[in-house]
Formats: C-alpha cells, structure tokens, sequence
C-alpha cells in the first residue's frame, strides 16, 4: 500500500516546481535581450553605414542646355568683349523711383538695425543714390578691368579676365574667383590689384578669372528650374575651359564656397586648390559631430576657439534670426524679386542691411548699422547698382530655392570627399564656424586654417590686404603639396636599377587575396584594365556593377581586370583577404582580385610606381582616389589613364581600340 505524501513532501516539490518555471523563465528573457541585443547591434552597424558611408557622385551632363527654348541652332560661342552701362535710361528712371517714393514708416525709439534697415539711415543713403553718386564715374570704375560675354549651354556669362603684367621670371597662375549673395564681382576690385601684383616670398602672380554666376548681374539666369550649385558648377568648369585653363585655383566665399566646393567634388583633375573664406561642412557625419560636440566640446574644437562654436544655445538663435531671408528665398524667390525689382529703395535696404550685421552682428545695435565704419557708402552703392542696372534680384535669389530643393538635397554634396588640397581662412565675425576636424571629413587634404580676430562675412570687401596675403599663401602651399606627392626619382625609392629600367607590367609580380606569388607576364597578349578599388567608397556600386560589365562582354576578346583593393582613401577598404573577398564574391565579382597594397606614399607597391610614372597624372602623378584606372596594351605598356570619376563603361571606345 503506497504511502500518502507529507505535507512537507508535497511542499518541497511545489517549490522545485515553482523555481523550475523560475529558471525556465530567466533563461527566455535572457534569450530575448540577447536577440534584442544583436538586433539592436546589426540597427547600430546599418544606421552608422547609413550615415559614413558617402554617396555616389552624382550623375551631370556637361552639355545640358539652360537657355530658352527654341535652341538657336547657330549659337555664338565667341569670347565677346563687355562693357558696363549706366545708360541715361536706367539711370534717369532710377531717379525718378527715388524721387517719388512714399516716406517711409518712423523706426522704434533705440532700435538701430535690430528690426531691419533703419528707416531714417535710409533716407540718407537714397538721397545720396539720387543726388551724389556719380554714375558715369562709376561706370568708368567698372570698366577699369577687361570683361568679356560668352555663351556656356545657352546662358551668357559675364566675366572679369584680368592678366597681369610681369617679367617672363615671375609665373601667372590662373585664380578662378567666386562670389556669392547679395554680393557681385564688385567686392573683388579692390582685391584684384593685389593679386596681379608681385608680392615678397612668392614667385608668382594670378591671372584673375572673376564671373558672374549664372543670374547675377551680367550673366543670364536659366530658363527652367533644376539649375543648382551642381549645375552652376558645370558651367563654370566650362567657362574656364573655354577660356583655355584646364587646371587651376579656386577662391571663393557665400554661394562661392558652394559652387567653388562642387568644382572640387566633381572636376578634382581640374582644381589646384581651393581657397575658401566660408569654411563649413554640412554633411551628416560633420553634423551629427557638431551637435555631439556640445556635450563634450574639446573633442571637436580646440579650447580656444569653443567660443565660436558653443554653446549652440547661443549660437543656433543669432543664426536663425540672421537666416529668414533664406526661409524665403529658398521657398518663394520670385514674390520678394518683383517687390525688389519694383522698388530702389527695398533693393537698397534689403542688401545693405546684410552689409551691416554679417559684417558684425553686434552693429544692427547702431542707428546706421555702423556701414560706413567698414565701407564707403559709393562703394556699397556699387554692389546694389549691378543689380539694378541688370534687373537681376530676381534671378540670383533663386539660387537658394535650387541650393535647398530636395532634390540637391538628396547629392550630399558635402558627403562626398575630395582630396583637392584646401585652405580655409575663418574670420571673427562670420556667422558659421566649423573646426577643422569635421572639415577634414569633407576635404581629405585641409591643409589649414588661418584665424583671423575680426571680419566677418564680406572679406575680400572688408579686408582686401588680408584676404590677398592669405590667398598667395595658400597657392604657395598648394604648390608645395603637389610637389611633396610628385613621384621621386625611383632609386630615391629603394628600387633597384632594374626596375627603373622596367618597359612593361610582365617585370612584376604581385599577391593575390590568398597570398600566393603572381606573376604578371601570365597576361601577356591580353589588354588589361588595373583598378584600385575600395569596399565602402561612394563610388564602389557604379564601378564593380560596370567593370562586371566590361568584362563579361570583353573577355573573350582578350580583356582581364585585375583589382587591387586599397585603404588609403578615406579608410574604405578595412576589411581582412577573407572579408574582402566575401564582398566581392557577394557581388559577383568574374575578375582577378590581388593582396591589398599601398598606391601612393613611401610604402607604394612597385607596380603602381611603374603605372604612375608610366602615365602621368593631372600635375601630379599620385593617385587621388579609389577606382583610378589604368590600361595596359597587348605588350604590357600602360597607354591610357583614367579618373576615379570616369565610369568603366566609358572606357569602351578606348577598348576597342586595343583590343
């Protein structure tokens, strides 16, 4: 007869029944938060790749046409020479709208330039405009500078082409000048004759390319909408290749730092270096760090120079109340360009009054904003005149509405990297701040900053002396650079005599992902395409999908692809040989795929020595980027060499040939 349980019985085993579900229970929250943690992990991995990861250039057509339609079959692309007018015209109905304008509404008791333009400053400076400004000798001002018209894909475009005279022993160098808004070419007449001057140090001078940008002044504003700083920039890299400069340098500040900054971006081969006295970078990483930095503000900015940065409580307010009229510019340009078009007296007041707090926000306190301690009222009024006299308020603020469409939004043009060597020079009172290590995120080679302890927005307007000092120092860096990343003499090297005596890629032997020796002369007779690729560059898509493609339809007339992965640009090949050959079996990757490997520097992998000497680069021989092209003929002799930015597809005519 089976023995009934005690109570003491059934309780021990109602308690291991219970610390059973107990430990049943721990062990599937903590699978849960396991789970939860790899997928919060892989969200972390994706959102960071989301962000670092640039975009790829975006895709442009340097013959697009922004003229109005129908398109003149027979268009003059003749280099026209150009002279400002005043016209009796012009400066007589001019007159007239000042003469008759209704009086103005009295200005609050104290409140300076704190609400806007003082009403009763501004009656002075019409009644100067109307009865002291000397139109015809400013007319002569203008024309002081050789300028000249040219159409660039149906827009003409105005430019001041300024050579200077020097001894045969004195280089010119071409200076690709840019401004932006609501300035003109007007703030550069005082700086100019400091550039095309001679001065101590330096062994060269500038031959000053200043346009106007499209719908500025002189120059015609586009017909149909989509004109953006990538566009803008687009036309001037055509304008400087129609006037005969393939390399050159860029200055420029406000819309010309934007559009200076594209040229870089897209046309790198092109630009020596850029100059820039509105260093800034919008991009998301630079943004993220920036708000990041008002936390822990010494891992963003020296301690120096905090002030200037944060607390972005201060900062963030004075930007907002100095940025409405981006609100609406970027969101209704042509409502506020007919009130401007209509009325001297809202132009006057609605440029000059910028005139006065970016050069220091700390003058909208006076009654005069203080624009006569920093500049002579003739001289603004010049600035204002280029935009009467070419009716073109209208068309320049439009700029903002393409500069901020979703659109142009959508290119992160600040994303992507370029490594044209870069100066900024950053003046006390100019509304945006940026350190240099989130500019470096941008420009790869920012070599540096000068800091200036007053100035704001308008400094080759303001302080010409400083702005001509720093920019002849920073060509003469730039130069300096590209002399620096020329190719030494191979013996300087270590290389031995052999290999400067080499003729063709078959001397070589090279790793592949395996480690395992290759060497090249197993490709003799075949045409082949060198690539330096990377796995996580902007470009990587465009290039494995397209070289994918150029070999599948190639191959079989001879054509082999050899990719060389390297970590130099940007560090977007990390990965180990196993990793790196995931990714490209991933992608379905058909050609041969070699040992990471050095391109430029001390440690460079001889071949890519022997390809770079073989094939000269634009100024310099070194590599500027991922997926740099070279290709090498039947007999192993490099004979072409392409851009990161030339897609492999349009290698096919260059195939053809060699093939």
């Amino acid at each position: 007869m089976a023995k009934k349980p005690t109570n003491k019985t059934q309780s021990e085993s109602k308690a291991k029944g219970n610390n059973t579900k107990k430990s049943s229970s721990s062990g599937n929250i903590g699978k849960l938060l396991f789970v939860f943690a790899i997928l919060g992990g892989l969200l972390a991995f994706y959102v960071y790749k989301l962000v670092t990861t640039p975009p790829e250039t975006p895709k442009y057509d340097l013959e697009q046409w922004w003229g109005p339609y129908p398109k003149d079959q027979t268009i003059d692309v003749s280099i026209r020479p150009f002279k400002i007018e005043f016209s009796d015209v012009i400066v007589n109905d001019l007159r007239e709208r000042l003469m008759h304008r209704r009086p103005f509404v009295e200005p609050l008791e104290d409140a300076g330039f704190t609400y806007g333009f003082n009403s009763k400053f501004l009656g002075q400076v019409l009644h100067y405009w109307q009865n002291k400004y000397n139109f015809k000798d400013r007319e002569n001002f203008f024309n002081k500078f050789d300028q000249y018209i040219t159409n660039i894909q149906g827009l003409d475009i105005h430019y001041l082409h300024v050579k200077p005279k020097v001894s045969d022993s004195v280089e010119v160098v071409p200076l690709l000048m840019l401004h932006g808004w609501p300035g003109s070419v007007r703030e550069f007449y005082e700086l100019i004759p400091k550039l095309i001057t001679p001065q101590s140090g330096h062994n060269f001078v500038f031959e000053i390319i200043a346009p106007s940008l499209p719908g500025f002044g002189y120059s015609q504003g586009p017909a149909r909408k989509e004109f953006g700083p990538l566009e803008t920039a687009v036309v001037m890299s055509n304008l400087m290749k129609r006037i005969g400069h393939k390399h050159y340098y860029i200055q420029g500040g406000d819309a010309g730092h934007t559009v200076g900054s594209t040229i870089a971006t897209l046309f790198p081969e092109q630009v020596l270096g850029f100059h820039t006295n509105l260093p800034i970078n919008t991009g998301r990483v630079a943004t993220a760090l920036l708000f990041v930095g008002s936390l822990w503000p010494s891992t963003i900015v020296e301690n120096r120079l905090q002030s200037r940065m944060y607390p972005l409580s201060e900062h963030i307010p004075k930007l907002l109340e100095e940025t409405g009229y981006l609100h609406i510019q970027a969101t209704k340009p042509d409502t506020i360009g007919i009130a401007l078009t209509d009325s001297p007296a809202g132009l006057a007041a609605y440029i000059l009054e910028k005139f006065s707090s970016w050069t220091n926000l700390a003058f909208k306190n006076a009654t005069d904003g203080r624009l006569l301690e920093k500049y002579q009222l003739t001289h603004l009024l010049d600035n204002v005149m280029l935009y009467w006299a070419s009716n073109s308020i209208t068309t320049s603020v439009r700029i903002y509405a393409e500069a901020f469409s979703k659109r142009t939004m959508a290119m992160r043009l600040d994303d992507i990297p370029t490594e044209v060597p870069t100066w900024g020079i950053k003046f006390k009172h100019e509304l945006m701040f940026y350190s240099d290590c989130l500019l470096k995120l941008k420009y790869k080679n920012y070599l540096h900053s000068t800091m200036v302890e007053e100035g704001g927005h308008f400094a080759a307007f303001e302080m010409p002396h400083v702005m001509a000092k720093d920019i002849f120092e920073a060509v003469k860096t730039f130069r300096e650079f590209h002399n620096s990343q020329k190719t030494s003499p191979l013996e300087a090297r270590g290389q031995t005599v052999k290999e400067t005596q080499t003729k063709t890629i078959y001397d070589f032997t090279v790793k592949d992902l395996n480690g395992k020796q290759i060497k090249l002369e197993k490709y003799k007779g075949h045409v082949v395409l060198i690539v330096n690729v990377a796995s996580q560059c902007g470009l990587t898509d465009t290039n494995y999908k397209e070289l994918n493609i150029l070999y599948e339809k190639y191959a079989e007339r001879g054509l082999r692809i050899l990719a060389f992965p390297c970590n130099q640009f940007g560090g977007q090949e990390p990965g180990s040989p196993e990793e790196i050959f995931q990714f490209t079996k991933d992608r379905g990757v058909k050609f041969d795929i070699f040992e990471k490997v050095n391109v430029n520097g001390e440690n460079t992998h001889p071949l890519w020595n022997f390809l770079k000497t073989s094939q000269a680069g634009f100024i310099t021989d070194f590599i500027k980027w991922n997926f740099s092209k070279f290709l090498v003929d039947r007999n192993g002799v490099p004979v072409e060499r392409f851009a990161p930015t030339v897609s492999p597809l349009e290698l096919e005519e260059y195939l053809d040939k060699y093939l």
